[in-house]
């Protein structure tokens, strides 16, 4: 069984998922209809260390995290679309794209054998995507669910 990224480079995506935790507590404590999201980035937050703790290349560890952060991306977008302001949705979109392009150069950079690039534009799809969260949560008001 092969690692997806040698363990250094993975311990420090390792790290870079606790930023999930402030993201489920913004959620879970905003006097608004956001509290039942705050379970997204608590489950990313978990499936995340699971799998980058020794991240395997062909395992369930990396099928679930992949799962849950597909099922957690395509709800929120979902309730962006139907609930949240048009500047929300605007912010909400574009830091996204920003997470999308952030995985093809770690791809490309990986595929080119630039390990630590690679990490670097992978970590940063977790501080983008977390920011993308906090902007949802902070207008996710429009409309009770």
């Amino acid at each position: 069984m092969s690692l997806t990224l040698p363990l250094p480079n993975a311990h420090f995506i390792w790290y870079c998922a606790w930023l999930s935790i402030p993201s489920a507590i913004y959620a879970a404590t905003r006097p608004t209809n956001t509290r039942y999201l705050a379970v997204i980035p608590a489950s990313v937050w978990a499936t995340s260390l699971n799998y980058w703790r020794f991240p395997l290349r062909n395992s369930w560890q990396r099928t679930l995290d992949i799962a849950v952060v597909f099922a957690g991306v395509h709800t929120q977008t979902y309730y962006a679309f139907r609930y949240a302001s048009p500047a929300c949705f605007t912010a909400y979109s574009f830091l996204n794209a920003v997470c999308v392009l952030s995985y093809i150069t770690s791809y490309t950079l990986m595929k080119r054998g630039r390990i630590w690039p690679a990490t670097y534009a992978h970590a940063s799809i977790h501080f983008f995507a977390n920011v993308a969260n906090m902007v949802l949560y902070s207008d996710y008001i429009a409309n009770e669910i």
